[in-house]
């Protein structure tokens, strides 16, 4: 009996060896496959950060394509520019059809009708005046509109590219 025990003690110590081996080698095996699925994590993690930063380096620079203040400002002061000119034209016309008037008058006309010539050519010249104030004043009416519309335009297309990004990065 005692050796009967002493064998099943043999037994069941072989049995555990073995199954402290198995266990082990389980072991080793499981931790070789964690350590793959890690570095196959970090590799598609870094994949995908790779891809994040494409896609946002890609929409930056198409939405620097769409939202071009610098040119909005320019194309604004070129037509400023424009209606400027066009009332400085206008002003020097003005003057120009005065000065005509005034020498075709003295050449053609005495004294006495030169009197009344000289009335009618300072209505004339009020008439003249007031419509070149107009002129004037609807063309830096025009070009304040303008400069409006090309500041809510940069606005409106800031705030888009905003919207644009906090929908895209979740801020």
């Amino acid at each position: 009996m005692e050796e009967n025990k002493k064998d099943m003690m043999d037994q069941a110590t072989d049995m555990a060896a073995k199954a402290k081996e198995v266990a082990t080698e389980k072991l080793a095996d499981v931790k070789e496959d964690a350590a793959e699925l890690v570095s196959e994590a970090k590799e598609k993690a870094a994949e995908m950060v790779g891809d994040a930063k494409e896609a946002f380096d890609s929409a930056k620079e198409k939405i620097s394509e769409l939202v071009d203040a610098d040119k909005l400002k320019a194309e604004a002061a070129e037509k400023i520019a424009d209606v400027k000119a066009a009332a400085a034209d206008l002003k020097e016309d003005a003057a120009e059809a005065l000065n005509a008037a005034k020498a075709k008058v003295s050449e053609l006309v005495n004294e006495e009708k030169l009197n009344e010539l000289k009335a009618e050519a300072a209505e004339k010249l009020g008439d003249l005046k007031g419509e070149a104030e107009e002129a004037l004043n609807k063309a830096k009416d025009k070009a304040n509109e303008l400069a409006g519309e090309a500041e809510e335009a940069v606005q409106e297309v800031a705030k888009k590219a905003k919207g644009f990004f906090s929908r895209l990065f979740g801020k």
